[in-house]
């Protein structure tokens, strides 16, 4: 598995590799740099691992937080403060149709693959057919038996161009250190300038990404009937863009087939669609995505008066500045609501709100404040102000996308420029919180 943002802009400020091997590099290479600048900024040695957090309240003035060790042993420790850094996207999805259970081969989603399951000569399926899909076909493709993937409704794809550095590219790249940083400055304008403008309803950009997207897929896809199948009826960028390398010519080998079908159940030999046709399969994997709904739904996070998270977002899911959320004083998150971008690197809102959220600890500290927490009115007026601005944008069309939730409402995404965001965050105003 790879990163669909180039990893020059993917990479810390305070910390940049002039190395990358390619533009867009693999997983295990940024596994690699998130643990070199681990062990290099010593933050690693401050780190508890094995130990699962099920749980936190908030009680006079400050946290109890329970915790499970890694041998099960469950204790309670307090703190004045919660930082949650687990994001939005780390609790699988799964297809919600009968007889998950019921599938007597082997299964596994992409996000917990078992590399114990060997699928050479096998006939897979996946369900799914986005972002994880199109990064597994490829490398599986040629394995297996046969390959047939369900999809419910295409996305949109573009060329990812993903070409290696060359020896020499790289050799400059670390002698001098200003090039890879001219790259990363030109990638971030890109992305400002050219890319988000594209993210407006019927705006010149938004109708040249269609037409770019859709050449692309007529060029590099020859049979009509696939074709149709992978041209989607609405704006580029409403789902997610999926940036390809060799998903398409992996498609369209004799072994592997595109059903655009939903799945409508899961049997113990294989898969019904929704035309009641029945498949065997000896591996189904779901590339199903993730559950943005679940965020911090590993643990209960209780607040003022026994409110918990999940009830204070049963009705929509909302937040302060994007980091904290009325009712639950001294709590602040990273990648929170509407923090999400489609067109820049999420790094930087990481970055971004790891400042602000420094600023208000600061703060407090210096001030002797023991609790601060968003009046409900602010947390309100910044989420009519987010709403407002994603109307005219793609990420409020009619397409089904998980950046929304059953009423209609983005919770995902962050509408405007990522400059924007850095410069909404850069000053706390802490009079749009109540203080103790």
């Amino acid at each position: 598995m790879s990163c669909d943002v180039p990893s020059h802009l993917y990479s810390f400020s305070f910390a940049q590799k002039t190395d990358w091997p390619k533009l867009y590099s693999s997983g295990a290479d940024i596994q690699a740099y998130l643990e070199d600048v681990s062990e290099k900024s010593g933050i690693i040695r401050l780190c508890q691992f094995h130990t699962e957090i099920t749980g936190a309240t908030y009680q006079n003035d400050e946290w109890v937080v329970s915790l499970t060790d890694a041998s099960a042993n469950n204790k309670e420790e307090k703190f004045d403060y919660i930082i949650s850094g687990l994001g939005g996207l780390h609790s699988p999805a799964y297809p919600n149709v009968p007889g998950l259970e019921d599938f007597k081969g082997a299964s596994f989603h992409t996000a917990k693959w078992d590399h114990n399951v060997d699928l050479t000569g096998k006939n897979v399926a996946i369900i799914g057919n986005a972002a994880s899909a199109v990064q597994a076909v490829p490398e599986i493709d040629d394995k297996v038996a046969s390959l047939t993937i369900f999809q419910r409704t295409p996305n949109w794809m573009m060329d990812r161009d993903n070409k290696k550095y060359s020896g020499r590219a790289l050799k400059l790249m670390r002698l001098i250190p200003i090039i890879p940083l001219l790259k990363r400055l030109r990638i971030f304008l890109w992305a400002e300038f050219v890319l988000h403008p594209a993210f407006r309803e019927n705006s010149f950009m938004q109708k040249l990404a269609r037409m770019r997207a859709e050449a692309f897929l007529r060029r590099e896809v020859k049979d009509p009937e696939l074709l149709s199948k992978l041209i989607p009826d609405y704006s580029v960028g409403c789902k997610r863009v999926l940036f390809i390398d060799s998903y398409l010519q992996s498609l369209q080998k004799d072994h592997v087939q595109l059903v655009n079908l939903a799945v409508k159940a899961v049997t113990k030999n294989g898969i019904t669609d929704a035309d009641d046709k029945s498949r065997s399969f000896d591996v189904i994997i779901y590339a199903t995505g993730f559950n943005p709904f679940n965020i911090l739904s590993s643990m209960e996070v209780k607040g003022i008066g026994g409110t918990t998270l999940s009830e204070s977002w049963r009705e929509n899911i909302r937040s302060h500045k994007t980091v904290a959320v009325s009712g639950f004083p001294n709590f602040f998150m990273l990648l929170g609501p509407n923090s999400a971008l489609g067109h820049n690197s999420v790094i930087l809102m990481i970055e971004a709100q790891v400042s602000y959220i420094v600023k208000c600890l600061k703060k407090m500290r210096k001030n002797g404040w023991t609790s601060l927490d968003p009046k409900p009115t602010s947390q309100e007026k910044f989420n009519s102000f987010i709403q407002g601005q994603l109307k005219g944008t793609v990420w409020q069309g009619s397409c089904s996308s998980w950046y929304k939730d059953s009423d209609g409402q983005n919770f995902t995404i962050w509408p405007m420029s990522a400059t924007r965001y850095m410069l909404n965050m850069r000053k706390p105003d802490f009079s749009e919180y109540n203080i103790k």
